[in-house]
């Protein structure tokens, strides 16, 4: 999967497999952090997290796993921003491109975030608009398939206003993966229909199906996922808390319709949950409409079924792996040998990394690190961030080089006797004429090639074997 440099506006712009692939390194990085591994390989990013609706687990969650891999942040609220303000929103997008290395916005209208990726010149991502929420789809998926074990055919019914982001962004979702989509709601809370149909033609290449139903017996029976969000959307004017308490009530999750779906179902919830009377909201919408709970039953909530803190964690993961994959590139897995890349190819058919320790002897050849022209791609181990931060500097330049500038394709090894070996293939001299130009150029990116050969030879030598060498 090679995504770096690109956007993350809505699920609609990758593939089923790009959309998997973010999964699997989310959950990748979340084991090595269960596990105190360290996976902060890209420090000295800087990213900017616009936030002009705010929230608990989005914040959080975003900061968490920016730390995490090693970058900086900078909040900006609505009182700490003046974008679409003293400021437009392209001129905002200029400015902060030239800062930082990319940009989150959690906010309003689609076409805000839109903008601002056609102007910033760094990758921009999408926290949460009106009509989308991409990155809270691929914390339900990873909870998902955490408990099921997979999500291909799995079956997933939204309850309740199904017009906006999330009921938007799980119908996308699921298309895009061979899941079966239930929207399960008054004809007027259906999805757009537009965007039905798009669904419908990413279902059919996957296998999935798209179905919109107003009857909650049939729509959640046998389901194995029951969604719901707050029936009032942020932003939206009070006036409409009757109106929707009124059309929405009977879409409410219950136990009945927990029992429905079967003891395979789980509960998920993107939350925050107006499940009972412990907030303020809460307590004035039970006084000006006498209830207790609005789209789902604090029995539910609290039941073994609900899964929703789960869902809540997994906010944190995805993110680290699309940060990893668009702004570095450094968090790809690699389990590629070396007549794999030669082909061209990033499919997994080698082992695991095994990290050395001084003097240790190596069982089998294993890859470290690649680089290929070719496809414009440079790899990393998944272990690469437990090597000391001098070879991680040392092979990170030599594969921004080989896949910017030298050409053809390069891998590290550590071969059975514990040496670091080099294989490269560079590219002929009329391909480099072509890409870079002139004969000297050519000399000089060839000696920078060896000279760090010779570089990396040497923190090899000092940190993995232990000798004293002389710089």
């Amino acid at each position: 999967m090679n995504v770096k440099g690109r956007n993350f506006l809505t699920l609609k712009d990758f593939t089923p497999e790009e959309i998997i692939g973010f999964l699997d390194l989310a959950a990748e990085l979340k084991e090595k952090k269960k596990r105190g591994v360290p996976v902060d390989t890209l420090r000295g990013k800087n990213i900017a997290l616009i936030f002009e609706k705010t929230s608990t687990r989005t914040r959080c969650s975003f900061e968490v796993a920016a730390h995490d891999l090693g970058m900086g942040t900078t909040y900006l609220d609505p009182a700490g921003s003046q974008i679409g303000k003293k400021e437009s929103i392209p001129d905002t997008a200029r400015v902060l491109g030239r800062m930082f290395d990319g940009i989150e916005y959690r906010g309003y209208g689609q076409e805000i975030v839109e903008e601002l990726a056609k102007y910033a010149g760094v990758p921009v991502w999408n926290g949460l608009t009106n009509e989308y929420h991409p990155t809270q789809i691929l914390a339900d998926m990873l909870t998902i398939r955490e408990h099921f074990g997979h999500l291909k055919d799995i079956r997933l019914v939204y309850m309740g206003d199904a017009r906006y982001n999330m009921g938007n962004s799980l119908m996308i979702g699921c298309a895009k993966l061979g899941m079966h989509f239930v929207a399960c709601a008054p004809e007027a809370y259906f999805p757009n229909q537009e965007l039905v149909a798009q669904c419908e033609s990413y279902a059919e290449e996957s296998g999935g199906t798209i179905t919109l139903t107003e009857n909650v017996v049939a729509g959640t029976r046998g389901a194995d996922v029951i969604y719901t969000d707050v029936w009032v959307s942020m932003g939206e004017p009070d006036q409409v808390w009757e109106q929707r308490i009124h059309d929405l009530s009977p879409y409410k999750v219950t136990a009945k319709v927990m029992e429905n779906a079967g003891p395979q179902a789980i509960f998920l919830h993107c939350l925050p949950a107006f499940h009972d009377l412990k907030t303020k909201i809460g307590k004035e919408i039970q006084e000006k409409y006498g209830i207790e709970d609005m789209e789902v039953t604090d029995e539910v909530f609290e039941s073994p079924q609900s899964k929703v803190f789960d869902e809540a964690e997994n906010r944190m993961h995805p993110f680290n792996g699309v940060w990893g994959a668009t702004v570095g590139a450094v968090c790809a897995r690699i389990d590629v040998n070396p007549t794999i890349l030669r082909a061209g190819r990033s499919k997994s058919e080698a082992g695991a990394f095994h990290v050395l320790q001084k003097g240790e002897p190596m069982e089998e050849n294993t890859v470290l690190c690649g680089a290929n022209a070719y496809e414009k791609k440079y790899y990393f181990n998944p272990d690469f961030g437990s090597l000391p931060q001098t070879i991680q500097d040392e092979l990170h330049i030599m594969c921004v080089l080989f896949t910017e500038e030298i050409g053809g394709i390069f891998t590290v090894e550590f071969t059975p006797e514990g040496d670091l070996e080099f294989r490269t293939e560079a590219l002929e001299a009329d391909a480099m004429y072509d890409d870079i130009g002139g004969p000297l150029r050519i000399k000089e990116l060839r000696r920078e090639k060896e000279e760090l050969f010779r570089s990396l030879e040497l923190f090899y030598k000092v940190f993995f074997l232990g000798e004293d060498v002389e710089a």
